[in-house]
């Protein structure tokens, strides 16, 4: 289960078993949550539960909550812009959206496709902010360095001595920093990892 928030809306993703029963789940997701939207295929499902009692600034967050469409975090903020993703249900949400926002300021729409609901509800899983949570500067250094070097190419350009010398440790010590690195890039990835491995049907249930 994967839950971004925001002020107007929550979104909710929920990995769904096949020997699970989708509209029963949704049935007491509705009793429990009361969401306001839904989508979802055989293996996932994305609920969308509003804030009606909460007041939002004039905003994109507001005019999409208005126009009925779905921003796909994580929202980027750079040289004054904001970049979203937004995905409408009707051609006439997504116009009304743009017309709303350009009214207020510059809007450009740099991509659009049709996309099926269930690219829709796997990719949301292509957006984690959480990476490089929990590393050290010394294993982001090693890390950099071992992939700028070659370390990682198949086969590898270079040898771990000499990425360790170029960074002024010795192998013993540059060794360590990037198996732990590594370690923590991939528990940050894990749980993101396992509903996408059920979803393409190859994860394991139960015990090792």
């Amino acid at each position: 289960m994967t839950l971004w928030l925001s002020v107007l809306v929550d979104m909710l993703q929920v990995s769904i078993p096949g020997n699970y029963d989708i509209g029963q789940i949704l049935d007491t997701a509705w009793e429990t949550l009361h969401f306001s939207d839904e989508f979802h295929d055989e293996g996932s499902a994305i609920l969308l539960i509003t804030h009606p009692w909460i007041e939002e600034p004039d905003s994109v967050v507001s005019i999409a909550s208005e126009e009925e469409c779905m921003l796909i975090p994580p929202i980027s903020f750079s040289a004054g812009w904001e970049t979203h993703r937004v995905v409408c249900k009707e051609q006439d949400q997504l116009r009304n959206l743009m017309d709303r926002v350009g009214a207020r300021g510059s809007a450009e729409l740099i991509s659009q496709r049709k996309r099926e609901l269930a690219d829709l509800v796997r990719d949301v899983h292509v957006v984690p902010t959480h990476f490089i949570e929990g590393l050290t500067p010394k294993q982001v250094d090693v890390l950099v360095s071992s992939y700028e070097h070659g370390l990682y190419d198949i086969p590898s350009r270079t040898k771990m001595e000499r990425v360790a010398q170029r960074t002024g440790l010795s192998r013993s010590t540059f060794g360590e920093h990037l198996q732990k690195g590594e370690l923590q890039i991939m528990r940050n990835l894990y749980p993101i990892l396992k509903v996408r491995s059920h979803q393409e049907g190859t994860g394991r249930r139960g015990g090792a």
